[in-house]
């Protein structure tokens, strides 16, 4: 697959996950999934993604989407009512209202890359 058709398939395992309507927070979700597609090729040192790890990718943006946007309505009705997601150091509540996301949740984007390391590790290669 292509980098668009990799993006282009993630984004509808990220929706499909979700439970997103079409047309959704899709310029905004692609966003998140082109950076994290950018992140492990960069951890792994590699040129491409292998058509492997795109459910990792998949889950990886969903954890990044859920930590960065809490308040936005289609994000936390996608958590379930009532409950708290809790990454690290930060927590928020759900529901699209309420709690407000701390500085540190660039810091969390960053370590969703390194708690998926295991995954990762496999692919990734030496930089000469």
């Amino acid at each position: 697959m292509t980098w668009d058709e990799q993006i282009a398939k993630v984004l509808e395992n990220v929706k499909l996950r979700l439970g997103l309507a079409d047309g959704t927070r899709d310029a905004l979700i692609t966003s998140y999934i082109t950076e994290i597609g950018l992140r492990i090729k960069h951890y792994c040192n590699i040129s491409s993604i292998p058509d492997d790890l795109v459910y990792v990718w998949t889950s990886m943006a969903i954890d990044a989407v859920r930590v960065d946007l809490p308040n936005v309505d289609e994000i936390a009705d996608s958590v379930g009512g009532g409950s708290n997601v809790k990454v690290g150091d930060t927590s928020t509540a759900s529901g699209g209202s309420g709690g407000e996301l701390s500085n540190t949740a660039k810091s969390v984007i960053d370590s969703v890359v390194f708690n998926y390391k295991m995954d990762l590790h496999r692919y990734r290669r030496l930089r000469w």
